[in-house]
């Protein structure tokens, strides 16, 4: 048995790892219906918003290693564990019982997804207790990423996924932008493929950004233009998922389409400006416009023009949030800044080209999840 295997089961033998049902969102500023796991309900106004001003860096007291320090080489980059660190939190018992969870339908199946805080993660990640999957696209996590993750895409994964390899048995984080809507159904799917204790991170990779924890990629100073778009389509594709696609590099963001049709999608591309072809598909419509203009209105099955769906966008997604633990909100910062090529830090680097193209692609088919 690995040593990252004896702490987990000795951890796992400490707490245990029960799951509640529970209720939350990833659209921006839209209000969502919360229920506990008792049956009693409260509406909330999301709590993760978007400003044009720089935050205060969230205060983090764990012992760590963080953005600049002297990282150590990942000789294993697809094992999805970061390497040792010299510097470590002191163990600590924690109640994953305790967790928020969201409900996603993965195949016709739904799968209760428990949300991890950003401090339970970091904890996990710096003791190399947890494996860390990027849910986001190959041109987000090219830009930036935790150091140690592996790209596997929302919600299957891609063609030779690093997780085929990987012991079931082992914990798994998954994280994206959003805060947390493509990671938990790609979260979904891995326990739906037979994953036994998987987790997506509540607040969002902005909440890793904000705590400097280690990055790497080819620009991880990168600062995340938010981009939101609202729309509306039919009533009764509440509760359905809402896609929006820059097809050139396959950047992709989701979320649930409220209970009167209507929709708040937060972009956070690299590579795009006003004039940069985005692709939205809601179950009843499919349309293509340029980011200026889906930005300026209210997005509707008139917008742009029409297109062949690619996306399945049925009534796929039941958010559920156990309202026992609270969840912290981050604050995400907006900058006219463009991803330049520069050295990752700890990992290897990848390069990001720094122009917008919407006539050409380096993926072979950027829409596929599964390439």
């Amino acid at each position: 048995m690995s040593e990252r295997q004896s702490n987990r089961r000795r951890f796992l033998q400490l707490t245990g790892a029960a799951t509640l049902a529970g209720l939350a969102g990833c659209s921006g500023g839209a209000a969502e219906q919360r229920q506990t796991a008792g049956a009693t309900t409260a509406t909330e106004t999301n709590s993760t918003t978007s400003t044009d001003t720089a935050t205060t860096t969230p205060q983090d007291e764990q012992n760590g290693p963080r953005k600049g320090d002297d990282l150590p080489k990942d000789t294993n980059p697809s094992d999805g564990y970061p390497p040792e660190f010299d510097t470590v939190p002191e163990e600590r018992a924690i109640d994953t019982s305790s967790y928020d969870t969201v409900v996603r339908e993965i195949d016709e199946t739904s799968v209760e997804v428990p949300l991890v805080s950003i401090e339970d993660a970091y904890y996990w990640y710096a003791r190399g207790e947890a494996r860390f999957v990027d849910s986001r696209s190959e041109t987000n996590h090219d830009v930036s990423h935790i150091f140690g993750s592996v790209l596997s895409p929302a919600p299957d994964g891609r063609a030779y996924d690093p997780t085929e390899d990987w012991n079931k048995a082992d914990r798994v984080v998954t994280y994206c932008q959003c805060p947390h809507y493509l990671s938990s159904l790609r979260a979904a799917a891995l326990l739906n493929a037979g994953f036994e204790e998987v987790y997506a991170i509540e607040e969002g990779y902005e909440a890793w950004l904000d705590r400097d924890y280690p990055l790497a990629g080819s620009d991880t100073s990168y600062t995340y233009d938010v981009r939101t778009i609202d729309g509306k389509t039919s009533q009764g594709d509440a509760n359905g998922t809402v896609w929006a696609f820059h097809p050139p590099t396959g950047q992709v963001e989701a979320t649930k389409i409220d209970s009167d049709g209507s929709y708040t999608l937060e972009l956070r591309f690299v590579q795009v400006d006003a004039q940069s072809t985005i692709q939205i598909e809601t179950p009843s419509y499919a349309i293509q416009a340029p980011l200026g203009e889906v930005t300026s209105g209210t997005v509707t099955a008139d917008t742009g023009s029409s297109v062949p769906a690619t996306k399945s966008t049925g009534t796929n997604s039941t958010d559920a949030t156990n309202t026992t633990s609270a969840s912290t909100s981050a604050t995400n910062t907006t900058s006219t800044s463009v991803p330049t090529n520069a050295t990752a830090t700890g990992d290897t680097t990848a390069t990001t080209n720094t122009t917008s193209d919407d006539a050409t692609s380096s993926l072979s088919d950027p829409w596929q999840w599964n390439s």
